[in-house]
């Protein structure tokens, strides 16, 4: 077995379509290297001056009649039956950082976050799910920064280690080739296996060197423009983590590449066949209801982000007999996610095995 794995190693990275992932992986390191130099730079100097004077004429309007507006804020919050800091009645003063554009940090910024999009709301049944979504909120790979835009370049990672997977199969069917091995090597299952590891095991360098670019690339633009924000080791521990998963994740579906190049013989199809089931999946997620912990893109999402957040609609009967219906929170695991990926690509593959081992490849 090692024997032949060592050759199918050889071959998978004397194809073209691997040397071509690897041009693709570093193409797009440059382009979101470029991309996040045009979109991330912090404020100009005319910006910050510009807003540190509309900043001073507000605080001395502030200083005139603060206390006013806020008496008036409060006498308007009781009227409407709600507390003061409700309203924000104690969050009224002026801020300089209301009058700056936004910008963008490597590591998020949890008050930029919050002034972009307001204090994150959890809509959960029990306090278990409850803590599990702000912790989820609060991760590193969530927000607006450099390491959340990374995530998401992450899965074009994952889908070049799931192509070079389907070619390496498609490609020597389709050749006569792998008709050829099998009379050199007769034992299928053995043909089979040497070429599912090798496919996982030898696109680890391509997920692993082409992330660690991506974070490198990344951290390089919010160091020149100063705005990295709090990096701390245990950021470095949770991008260390992140990239195991990912890695993980490469590995398991370069060997679904394989069993799905098995079955289908063409690698359009195998492809095609994950693009439509992923369209699928995010573009009607939250149609399936409980049914989206289950799904292979919220499973993929959980086992790389450390855990997801989906949500469903609880609708129930208000006192007059008129139904309301409020979004529920609900957590996938990030244990969960991964067995569910591990669970599907395992189904798949053993059916690929007993595909293989009766079809004709000649």
């Amino acid at each position: 077995m090692s024997r032949l794995l060592r050759v199918e190693l050889r071959r998978l990275w004397a194809r073209q379509v691997t040397r071509w992932a690897c041009v693709g992986v570093l193409v797009l390191v440059a382009l979101s290297g470029a991309a996040t130099y045009l979109s991330a730079p912090p404020p100009s100097d005319r910006e910050v001056a510009d807003a540190q004077e509309m900043f001073a004429a507000d605080q001395e309007q502030w200083e005139k009649d603060g206390e006013q507006q806020v008496a008036d804020c409060e006498a308007g919050a009781e009227d409407e039956g709600a507390t003061p800091e409700e309203w924000g009645c104690d969050q009224m003063a002026p801020r300089l950082d209301w009058y700056l554009p936004p910008t963008q940090t490597f590591v998020p910024d949890p008050a930029q976050n919050e002034m972009l999009y307001g204090e994150p709301e959890v809509n959960a049944q029990d306090d278990a799910t409850r803590a599990a979504v702000a912790d989820i909120q609060a991760s590193v790979w969530s927000g607006w920064s450099g390491l959340a835009s990374l995530d998401d370049l992450a899965v074009l990672l994952l889908l070049v280690a799931l192509v070079v997977g389907v070619s390496f199969v498609t490609a020597e069917m389709n050749s006569g080739s792998l008709g050829m091995w099998l009379t050199f090597e007769p034992r299928r299952q053995r043909v089979y296996w040497s070429k599912a590891v090798a496919a996982a095991v030898g696109t680890v360098p391509l997920v692993l060197v082409g992330f660690a670019l991506l974070v490198g690339a990344s951290y390089a633009v919010y160091a020149s423009y100063g705005t990295l924000g709090e990096v701390t080791g245990a950021v470095w521990l949770e991008v260390a983590a992140f990239t195991g998963r990912l890695v993980a994740a490469g590995a398991v579906l370069a060997a679904l590449g394989v069993a799905l190049g098995t079955l289908f013989k063409h690698a359009a199809a195998a492809v095609g066949l994950v693009g439509v089931v992923a369209w699928v999946c995010v573009a009607f997620a939250y149609s399936f209801g409980d049914v989206q912990r289950w799904l292979p893109t919220t499973a993929l999402s959980a086992w790389l982000q450390g855990g997801v957040v989906f949500q469903t609609e609880r609708c129930t009967p208000s006192a007059d007999g008129v139904f309301e219906c409020v979004p529920v929170d609900h957590v996938v695991t990030t244990a969960q996610g991964g067995l569910t990926v591990a669970a599907l690509a395992v189904v798949v593959t053993l059916l690929a095995v007993l595909v293989f081992r009766r079809r004709d490849v000649s």
